[in-house]
């Protein structure tokens, strides 16, 4: 065999392999130059957790990339909350994070925040389809009350 058959055998030989190698990304805009953005990775095809990470952009200051925990298919969403003042709450079954916008930064939140803030929506990670995000639907607005004419007073 000549090296060049060589090389392509052993090229259609690891192909399969390669097979189950895959990344997907989910993301949500603030704004256009601002941006939330999940990212999951598989490496190998007998992976059979996906490595998850935030990606937290402002530009043109600021990208940075945050490790999450591993998803072994049961984390399921990633709720997104506004905080205020640039600042964003994730919060899934394996943690909290916040993220500022501001410079890009993100950290874990240790103890459970009462009030995150309005619910933006959630990062749909369902093991089937391609993580999306996914607005929360807006709160219906109050009926108002019909104006009617006061009961006359009885006599």
């Amino acid at each position: 065999m000549t090296h060049d058959v060589k090389n392509k055998f052993l090229y259609f030989a690891l192909l399969p392999l390669l097979g189950g190698c895959y990344s997907e990304t989910a993301s949500y805009m603030v704004g256009t130059d601002q941006a939330l953005t999940i990212v999951r990775d598989k490496e190998y095809p007998w992976d059979e957790e996906l490595k998850r990470a935030v990606v937290v952009m402002s530009r043109p200051k600021c990208i940075t990339r945050y490790k999450m925990p591993p998803d072994g298919g049961d984390i399921g969403k990633v709720e997104v909350y506004d905080s205020g003042e640039g600042y964003y709450l994730l919060k899934d079954k394996a943690g909290q994070y916040m993220a500022n916008l501001a410079d890009c930064s993100m950290f874990v939140v240790d103890q459970k925040i009462e009030d995150p803030g309005e619910r933006i929506g959630d990062f749909d990670m369902t093991s089937d389809e391609s993580p999306r995000f996914v607005f929360t639907p807006a709160k219906p607005k109050p009926k108002s009350i019909p104006k009617t004419k006061a009961p006359a007073p009885a006599r």
